[in-house]
């Protein structure tokens, strides 16, 4: 997921006047096509040259260029790993976050303001060990690679005022998930725990790079099913709404605050008329100290000062939403409930476009509560409430 967070990259000392080390993509794709393919076809590939970030980027820059270079340092990492005056610079911000920045990195300090990261040039940092046979580059294990703490560099952040504004791993760190020692490369990168991609013996791994995620219709599709029943009588429908969780290792949504989650429920009578509608949003809302809300993506994560709402649904959360309808004489015959994932899309102003996207879509037939039951109900709430003072009665 792009986000405009802050991390210092801390530069070797002695690397040399040119960096030697650090190679494009382009030379990863002569060895690695399928890889490179997919990679190219991510969000991390397109960090920094997206309009999602280059709009909001550009507006920073122009207001104080010195705050811009913090952005850079998730969305265009390498240029902090290049000596000074790299002529390569400009190739690799094109590639955003590429091959040769994830499998640089060496160690991750988080102990400072910002997670940092520690690049070592020549030497690929993975999954799997090291193999004397390749002429190409050394290898080297790394099991900093196969847990979320890698992740964190880029995926949590804190304003300079302390407010939280993308806490992904922090989510995943208090987790049903975390315990079960189920990182994020377990959902973004599954090939990776898949024996059909690895093999050792030829130093295979995964091919897909594509570490999908809330931007994928696909993965959304499976993130939060849908459970619902529509009950009415006299004057009044009663929907029932559970919504849990299942699949995701962190709250939903997740990453940057402007993705919400909008919960439509909408009720239709024998015509297939719609009766009645209602809305519910699932978010987190930066304000900017005075209670209002901040919209822009570069407002948000330099000016928030607070967090004016989250009700976004966690890991494994079941939530009931109960929802109420007047009912003006005419019969229900059935609910549709809509789940959508909405993600905007920064343009210039006035307006930012909004896509939604499907996460779940359930129909349900509405069904007549019996005045049999209701009778049976109240009648056994009243004897048990005899019982009671006839037990008190009796104590005495």
């Amino acid at each position: 997921m792009l986000t405009l967070a802050a991390l210092v990259i801390l530069p070797l000392s002695d690397a040399s006047a040119t960096s030697p080390g650090f190679q494009s993509a382009s030379v990863c794709v002569q060895c690695h096509p399928a890889i490179h393919k997919a990679w190219a076809a991510s969000e991390h590939a397109t960090a920094f040259t997206s309009a999602e970030f280059q709009i909001p980027y550009d507006r920073i820059r122009q207001d104080n260029p010195s705050r811009a270079l913090t952005c850079e340092q998730c969305h265009n990492p390498m240029r902090f790993l290049l000596a000074k005056g790299d002529p390569r610079a400009d190739i690799f911000s094109q590639e955003g976050i590429g091959c040769d920045f994830c499998h640089s990195v060496e160690s991750v300090n988080s102990t400072g303001p910002w997670p940092r990261y520690r690049a070592i040039p020549g030497i690929k940092f993975g999954p799997q060990g090291g193999n004397p046979a390749n002429k190409a580059h050394v290898t080297q294990f790394s099991r900093l690679h196969i847990t979320s703490e890698f992740c964190a560099g880029c995926h949590e952040f804190r304003n300079e005022y302390g407010v939280p504004i993308l806490t992904t791993v922090s989510e995943w760190e208090q987790s049903f998930y975390r315990g079960e020692q189920v990182h994020c490369q377990y959902c973004h990168l599954p090939q990776l725990f898949d024996a059909r991609f690895i093999d050792q013996k030829k130093q295979k791994g995964p091919v897909d790079h594509g570490m999908v995620g809330g931007h994928s219709p696909g993965r959304l599709a499976h993130a939060i099913p849908l459970k619902a029943t529509l009950a009415y009588s006299g004057d009044e429908a009663h929907l029932s709404i559970t919504l849990k969780n299942e699949t995701v290792g962190h709250k939903t949504p997740s990453g940057l605050p402007m993705h919400k989650i909008r919960l439509i429920s909408t009720i239709y009578d024998a015509r297939g008329n719609a009766m009645s509608r209602r809305e519910e949003l699932f978010e987190r809302l930066i304000g900017d100290g005075a209670g209002r809300p901040l919209e822009k993506p570069e407002q948000v994560f330099l000016e928030g000062r607070e967090v004016l709402k989250d009700n976004r649904i966690g890991p494994k959360e079941t939530r009931v939403i109960n929802q109420r309808f007047p009912l003006a004489g005419v019969v229900p015959a059935s609910a549709l409930i809509k789940l959508t994932y909405e993600r905007p899309v920064v343009d210039n102003p006035p307006e930012t476009r909004i896509i939604e996207m499907p996460i779940s879509e359930l129909t349900v037939p509405a069904k007549a509560e019996s005045a049999k039951i209701r009778f049976l109900l109240v009648a056994l709430i009243a004897i048990a409430l005899i019982g009671a003072i006839i037990a008190l009665k009796n104590r005495d």
